[in-house]
């Protein structure tokens, strides 16, 4: 997964048309917080459905929240994809690997990302984005379950494209707007909602709100809360360098929470265990090896189990490698540029960049190399390689842990409602993305965050507009 630059509020302001907080919304038919993957879906699927008066407010000053930052990785399920490339991978058995890497899931709501992944990447499909032919298998991901965007832009390109579809829609967008308070006005049957921007507060009434502001791993005191295992210092995967605007302090959660939403999962963090000197967006051409040169673990083996592996090595850090035959991603040149990634023309000048002993580097990539020909890893048991890596020159960078998103949030059912400790919906209000909890458990398949975004963003804003 490739970071993508974060958009300048004046470069949104050029690609965006302005939207003005004068502009009168006494009453609004559905009110969305949040204006991520899930965020833009509820509010486009909501105004679909029939919803006249539509409205996204967004705490920053840009667009996109985590979203923009993503590969686009997208899980997708659909058989006549999986047909052309001769593969078997039926519903029952994506449950099953969700559950041995999640531990415990809520399988109504998964069960529902995946039969409806399809239909929802078709309707991404049909805003404009160019999707990649062929399923692939992205990191995390197990199988071959994935498309993404041809461009490599990855989420910041779906967001572009559906901001544009809002616009085309009259749905109105207001940035630097914080939904600060919300409460249910029983006279009205509606609920009241507090916007604040630069100091000023407006109330506004809407007939159904949609969550989607995120998870809380920019909230470092929440975050530490739920698990104090790594240092308050570790970075975000959304602001890796420390120089970015990141909202992610789980604000539709303490707003949900106060309401008397039910709060789930909230100890599992996800932690990605590369944000810098890896240059693949797929899995099974790259070695993973420790500071003594040393393989360590399965390389396509979930987020949580490399994440988990690295705890254990010097530094809790790791070289990844790869040769000229694999293909970059898109922000490989910008990671070379700024010395996150070297070129080496032998295993020898590679090694000495580590700091490892060269025979002991050469002796590890040449075990990896034989195991990855017989497509068999006694070592490791891994099963997916592929290529070989030995083709100078060779690409190589350092990878630490960083805090990467939050699995515990609002819990919703299949229908994106929010739901109380009983599991009563709560009236009118729904949530999606990352500020729900309690689908995945501990772990989700590569590509099933942003499906699960899509979907069930998609799923709120039907739901709000019909108020289910």
């Amino acid at each position: 997964m490739q970071r993508r630059p974060l958009i300048a509020a004046a470069a949104a302001a050029a690609l965006f048309p302005k939207s003005s907080f004068t502009q009168t919304h006494d009453v609004v038919d559905v009110l969305v917080a949040g204006s991520g993957l899930a965020g833009h879906a509820a509010a486009i699927a909501a105004r679909e459905e029939g919803a006249e008066r539509v409205l996204v407010v967004e705490k920053g000053p840009v667009i996109g929240g985590h979203s923009a930052y993503s590969s686009g990785s997208l899980a997708v399920f659909s058989p006549a994809l999986q047909n052309e490339q001769n593969l078997s991978d039926p519903i029952e058995e994506w449950l099953k690997d969700s559950l041995d890497i999640g531990g415990k899931i809520n399988e109504p709501v998964v069960r529902a990302i995946i039969e409806e992944s399809e239909a929802a990447f078709r309707w991404l499909s049909s805003m404009g984005v160019d999707f990649s032919p062929s399923l692939f298998q992205a990191m995390g991901g197990l199988k071959p379950r994935c498309l993404a965007a041809r461009s490599g832009l990855g989420g910041k390109q779906y967001i572009e494209k559906m901001h544009a579809v809002l616009a085309d829609l009259d749905i109105d967008s207001r940035l630097s707007t914080e939904l600060a308070a919300l409460e249910l006005n029983r006279s009205q049957d509606m609920w009241q909602a507090a916007l604040k921007r630069s100091g000023k507060t407006k109330t506004i009434l809407a007939k159904s709100v949609v969550l989607a502001t995120g998870g809380f791993t920019a909230n470092t005191s929440l975050r530490m809360f739920y698990d104090n295992r790594f240092s308050a210092a570790m970075r975000t995967t959304a602001n890796p360098d420390g120089i970015v605007w990141d909202g992610a302090m789980g604000d539709g959660i303490r707003l949900a929470q106060q309401l008397g939403a039910s709060i789930v999962d909230m100890h599992n963090i996800l932690y990605l265990p590369y944000w810098g000197g890896r240059t693949l967006e797929y899995s099974g051409a790259e070695i993973y090896v420790n500071l003594e040169g040393d393989r360590f673990v399965n390389e396509s083996s979930s987020i949580t189990a490399i994440a988990q592996a690295m705890t254990h090595q010097s530094e809790q850090s790791m070289w990844v490698i790869t040769d000229a035959k694999s293909t970059k991603g898109v922000n490989t040149g910008s990671k070379i540029s700024s010395g996150r990634v070297h070129l080496s023309e032998s295993i020898a000048e590679m090694a000495r960049g580590m700091n490892i002993p060269a025979a002991k580097l050469e002796s590890t990539l040449a075990r990896y190399n034989y195991f990855a020909r017989q497509k068999e890893d006694p070592d490791f048991c891994k099963e997916f390689f592929t290529q070989t890596i030995d083709t100078p020159p060779f690409y190589w960078g350092k990878e630490k842990l960083y805090v990467h998103c939050t699995l515990g949030g609002i819990e919703i059912d299949q229908h994106a409602r929010v739901l109380d400790p009983a599991e009563h919906p709560l009236p009118g209000l729904y949530a999606a993305g990352e500020t729900t909890g309690g689908i995945f458990g501990q772990d989700r398949l590569g590509g099933m965050s942003m499906s699960n975004a899509l979907v069930m963003g998609r799923k709120a804003g039907r739901s709000a507009a019909i108020r289910l």
